[in-house]
This record gives structure tokens, sequence and C-alpha cells, in this order.
């Protein structure tokens, strides 16, 4: 399990993922052995009953972790050569309990956040201020129409924005994939702004010359972010942090785009990130409460 161990590491899984992955491959590793048969031989119909056998002790939440660690293991050994097929891929055991979102931003919300952020109008007209607010709008339009964290913002580098394609490449994290996303031709305008007149300018204020996109003397992204958000809320109370507004966004997509492009979009590694998304059934809930037990 040592090749399996750094393989993990080389996706930047976190230790305690990597070691309770590596327990539930350990579990399927010895029910396949009460089988006579391994992981790399394993057909579809004994994988159903591997999950059977776990039902038995087991929470859905928890044999869907097992499934989950179970992907990841078949495409270790698809890498390797020894198997063909990831029979793990689909499946995800009912049951297990919905994420339920509360008082999520309509796209129309969503939109109005970048075009009511205010640059024009700043403090005393410091030219640092003035250079921070535009950076700071360009920051907003990431937020709100490609559903960035504050992990990819802070590993953005200028070579990472195609101008000339109108789109930006988003590395990967721990938890999401790399993808290439599209710029709203509105955000072409800011971004071109920023990076030959406003870029240059922070650079001189903090003496910091590096490729990131957004310069900082410090590796606490949230020095930017925080007071972003903050201003944020005075436009909409109902924005809450900058999760809020990746849910927002994902849950949009969903309502735009079929669930595999919403899956690269969101750069979610498996479907079943991007389906724990979906609101369909909340939606429901909300039609017969109001047509069963109508408040007016």
């Amino acid at each position: 399990m040592k090749n399996y161990y750094t393989y993990l590491e080389k996706l930047n899984h976190s230790q305690s993922t990597i070691k309770r992955n590596v327990y539930n491959i350990g579990k399927l590793q010895e029910w396949c052995r009460s089988k006579r048969t391994k992981p790399e031989n394993l057909t579809y119909k004994q994988f159903l009953n591997y999950m059977n056998h776990l039902k038995t002790t087991n929470k859905p939440e928890t044999i869907n972790r097992h499934i989950w660690a179970a992907k990841h293991y078949f495409t270790y050994l698809i890498a390797q050569g020894v198997r063909a097929d990831n029979i793990a891929e689909d499946l995800k055991v009912r049951g297990e309990r919905k994420r339920v979102f509360h008082n999520l931003l309509t796209g129309d919300e969503l939109e109005d956040l970048f075009y009511s952020f205010e640059t024009g109008k700043i403090w005393k007209n410091n030219f640092y201020y003035r250079a921070t607010a535009k950076r700071n709008k360009v920051i907003v339009g990431l937020l709100v129409y490609q559903g960035l964290i504050s992990n990819n913002l802070r590993s953005l580098i200028l070579e990472h924005v195609d101008l000339r394609r109108g789109t930006i490449y988003i590395p990967s994290t721990r938890r999401n994939a790399q993808r290439t996303l599209t710029l709203k031709s509105w955000q072409i305008i800011e971004l071109k702004e920023y990076i030959e007149e406003i870029r240059p300018i922070l650079q001189d204020h903090i003496d910091t010359y590096d490729e990131k996109l957004f310069p900082l003397n410090t590796p606490q992204f949230n020095v930017i972010l925080r007071p972003t958000l903050k201003k944020l809320k005075t436009y909409n109370q109902k924005v809450i942090n900058n999760n809020h507004i990746r849910t927002s966004v994902i849950v949009n997509w969903l309502g735009q785009y079929n669930i595999r492009k919403v899956q690269q979009m969101a750069g979610h590694r498996f479907i079943s990130s991007t389906e724990s998304y979906k609101q369909d059934n909340l939606e429901n809930l909300h039609e017969a409460i109001n047509q069963f037990h109508p408040l007016n």
C-alpha cells in the first residue's frame, strides 16, 4: 500500500484523509481475501455484494466514504495497468442525509454584487485605496462568476490568465481538480486594466515582485478576502462567506448546465460531490409545504 499512499499524497489529500482512505481499502482487501479474489479482479456484481456486506453494520454516509475510497483505489489500479474500469465510479448509497442550503443567492443577485462593487468613489481619493478597490472588484468577479475560493485565488499567477482566449486556468488544490474556465467579457476588460495598470502599483507599494496575480506580502489571502466580503454584505445582507457564494454559484450552474459540465466547472473530482448540490428534493418539499400548509 506504500505506492498507493504516495499516489494519494500527489493528489494533495490531507494526511487524515489518506489514512482514512487506506484504512477503508484495507477493509475492501480483507473482504476480497475472504472471497478468494483481489480488488484488481473484482467485478461490478462482487462490489455490490461488498456494499451489501457493509450495510449490515454501517450507515449510508459511512458506506459512501468506502465507495469514495474505492473510486480512488480503482483509478490508481487503472493507472498501474492492472484494471481497465472503475466499477465504483457512479455508485452511491441513498439515504445519506442531504445537505440543505439556506438563503442562496440567485444568478441576478450574484451579478449585482459585481456591478454594485464601488471603485470610483474611494476614501480621500488615495491612489493605493483606489488600486486595492479595483483589485477587489476583479476578485469579486472571480467569486460570483467562476465560484473560486480563497485557495484558488491565492494560487493564481499571471500566466493563468489568457485575455486573448478569455479564459482563466485554475490549478488543482487538495480538494478540487484543475480546470480552465471562461471569463465574462466585462471581466476581461477589468482584468486587462488590473494587470497592466493596477497590479504594478500594488507591487511597488508592498515591494513584492513575484508572478502572483494578486501580490501579497503575507500567505494569508484573507487579508484581502475578509474586507471584500464585508463590503459585499453591505450590498446584500444574504451574503455569508466565500463558501456561501461558491455554493450559490454551483447551484445556479446546475440550473443551466448538465451535471457533468458543472462537475468540471466546479473542479469536483467525483460526480457525487456535484450531486450533493442538487436542490430538487428541497424544492419539492417547499412546493408540498406551500400546497398543503400555506402560510397565507
